[in-house]
């Protein structure tokens, strides 16, 4: 089987990686949004073109950056897919930078999934370390 990483992904694969992980349904208008808007997009794609994993960089365009929505299809997990979006990502937010400059780089981790993010760099929050608190989010439904 052969793979592909390009940076397009349709809102049918999209939804179905969103739905195999257990994340809640977005809309389309959502979906549309999300990606114009991203300053960062990486899909892996597999021999019938169809989606199975995709990352998102948001961010400011200087100083911050929050890498969002990885997603790897369970059936595709394990084969190093996640590592090689991540590093994609890592290596273009450190493409944006000019030499001595600081960056921000935040994440909202899955639960358990927080060791394949420390293998990169990141860590754990509340952690004992400047002025930083706890790592917080929240979710929003209008209605």
């Amino acid at each position: 089987m052969k793979y592909k990483f390009d940076n397009t992904i349709t809102f049918e694969d999209y939804t179905a990686l969103r739905e195999a992980v257990g994340w809640r349904k977005i809309s389309k208008r959502q979906f549309e949004l999300g990606l114009k808007n991203a300053h960062y997009i990486a899909v892996v794609k597999n021999d019938n073109n169809r989606g199975i994993g995709i990352i998102k960089g948001l961010g400011d365009g200087g100083y911050y950056w929050l890498l969002s929505d990885l997603i790897v299809h369970p059936d595709y997990q394990g084969l190093g897919f996640g590592r090689k979006l991540v590093e994609g990502f890592l290596k273009h937010v450190d493409v944006s930078a000019e030499k001595g400059e600081n960056l921000h780089i935040t994440l909202a981790s899955s639960k358990g999934k927080e060791p394949f993010y420390e293998k990169f760099g990141f860590k754990t929050r509340p952690f004992a370390e400047g002025i930083q608190g706890a790592g917080m989010s929240m979710n929003y439904e209008k209605i």
